[in-house]
């Protein structure tokens, strides 16, 4: 039996992660995606809900459960400190999360996250792969999505400018998502240079 493995998949919105993500998954590999996982989290973590609420009150949180979005947004979009106490309750309570589903895995699993650095996740990951593509092309694939205006789309890039920066670089292999080469051939490629 192969031991285990975890790599990274990254890249800024736009890039084609998500693409790269369920290419993975029909491939058979297992793919964590932070995002999704947050978003749980941040309704079933005792840790979490306890932490928001403690911090915030009690209307974090819906009659049935669920997290209030639009009243935490308020609650930390002015504020820079409570934006990072946010900020670290759930990345540490993800990279916990990681860890048990990671536990007894055997072979290659990946870990989806756009900010695999701001969240520590890299240095559990042996190698990271970054979806890349022009700046121009992710604007037009994230507008075609729907949901964010161009002002915060804008600011989303911006944000995550220099999240790969901070990665060991010899851990890095890239992929162009430009429509210029084959993603799936590059994955393939990837796949068999880390079997």
């Amino acid at each position: 039996m192969k031991e285990a493995r975890l790599i990274g998949l990254t890249g800024g919105i736009g890039s084609g992660k998500s693409v790269v993500a369920r290419v993975l998954r029909l491939k058979g590999y297992r793919v964590y995606d932070c995002d999704m996982e947050a978003k749980r989290l941040m309704e079933q973590s005792e840790r979490i809900v306890s932490g928001l609420t403690d911090r915030f009150g009690k209307d974090c949180y819906t009659e049935e459960g669920h997290l209030n979005r639009p009243f935490l947004a308020e609650k930390i979009f002015n504020d820079k400190e409570d934006r990072e106490w946010l900020n670290h309750l759930v990345h540490s309570a993800v990279r916990d999360d990681l860890v048990r589903w990671l536990y007894e895995r055997k072979g290659i699993s990946f870990v989806e996250s756009a900010i695999l650095h701001t969240s520590s996740l890299d240095e559990y990951c042996n190698q990271v792969w970054v979806v890349d593509a022009p700046l121009e092309l992710r604007i037009d694939r994230a507008m075609m999505r729907g949901g964010i205006d161009l002002n915060n789309l804008l600011a989303r890039i911006e944000s995550q400018r220099g999240e790969l920066e901070e990665i060991d670089g010899e851990k890095i292999r890239i992929i162009n998502n430009s429509g210029s080469e084959s993603l799936l051939l590059q994955i393939d490629l990837l796949l068999d240079k880390t079997e």
